[in-house]
């Protein structure tokens, strides 16, 4: 309720700032203001402080005003004491206006930027919740960090062999460089496709960044040299050079892996031991 609320208390605000600005062009007509050189002088001063209380918080607008204030008020009494000039309608008028000014832009600026908070604070709870990538449409990181446990489980309960396996491109942001942004995606994107033939429908993809994707596989060792193999021969056979500019794009992956057992209690652990796998893999 209250994101609504503070939504709600900026419509109202907002409609309030235009009706005040209204009424505030208005009297000017009304009053005969734009006689008075005076009048435009402090017109100014009423729009710097709008933007002063806008822009900064409600401390720093209420000394600006109330500095405003008093040096209009003592210049006025001034006149008044030395030079027998009586204190106008006009005085009394900007003398509200200045204030009223200041504390309505400060009321907008809090609850934009309370709303703007908000906002940033969903975005983020968002961006926590979701476990597909954007990029690519494929489970990310959190999804294998929730899922991995399930397996580990699964394994340990039902002596079902579980294999995490990490495989990284090489020469990434060479790659990048070269394809540009939107060209490296749709790379990634062609070699998940490519990686998932090798697959049977039990396994699970993920990309764990932008240039390392995970399978989770119900495999032992031996299944898992075999998916290796099957990775490399569907990488060397396919044509990334489709939808590019250039045809000269290889595509080098290397790939590391490893079998769950009791030994390991967290999933972390998993992935650091499957990546550290990557380091043997010397396959030219």
């Amino acid at each position: 309720m209250e994101p609504v609320n503070v939504r709600k208390k900026v419509d109202i605000l907002i409609t309030i700032l235009i009706a005040y600005f209204f009424v505030l062009c208005l009297s000017y007509k009304v009053f005969e203001l734009d006689n008075s050189f005076e009048n435009y002088i402090m017109l100014e001063v009423v729009m710097i402080i709008a933007l002063v209380s806008y822009y900064t918080n409600v401390t720093l607008a209420l000394v600006v005003t109330l500095t405003a204030d008093f040096i209009y008020m003592s210049y006025k009494l001034y006149l008044n004491f030395w030079g027998n000039i009586n204190i106008d309608f006009y005085s009394y008028y900007w003398i509200f206006l200045i204030p009223s000014t200041a504390i309505l832009m400060s009321l907008v600026s809090r609850n934009i930027f309370a709303l703007q908070t908000e906002n940033e604070s969903l975005i983020n709870e968002n961006s926590e919740l979701v476990m597909i990538d954007e990029e690519t449409n494929i489970k990310n990181q959190r999804a294998l960090l929730i899922e991995l446990p399930i397996y580990m489980k699964l394994s340990t309960r039902h002596k079902i062999p579980v294999t995490l396996l990490i495989v990284k491109i090489k020469f990434a942001e060479k790659l990048r460089s070269i394809l540009g942004k939107e060209g490296y995606k749709l790379l990634l994107i062609q070699a998940s496709q490519v990686l998932e033939k090798s697959l049977r429908e039990e396994d699970i993809k993920y990309i764990i960044d932008d240039k390392t994707f995970g399978f989770l596989t119900i495999t032992d060792m031996g299944g898992a040299k075999v998916v290796k193999e099957r990775f490399r021969e569907n990488i060397n056979k396919y044509d990334f050079t489709k939808g590019s500019h250039y045809k000269k794009v290889k595509l080098d992956i290397q790939i590391g892996s490893y079998t769950f057992d009791n030994s390991i209690k967290d999933p972390l652990e998993l992935i650091r031991l499957a990546e550290k796998e990557l380091e043997y893999d010397i396959h030219e």
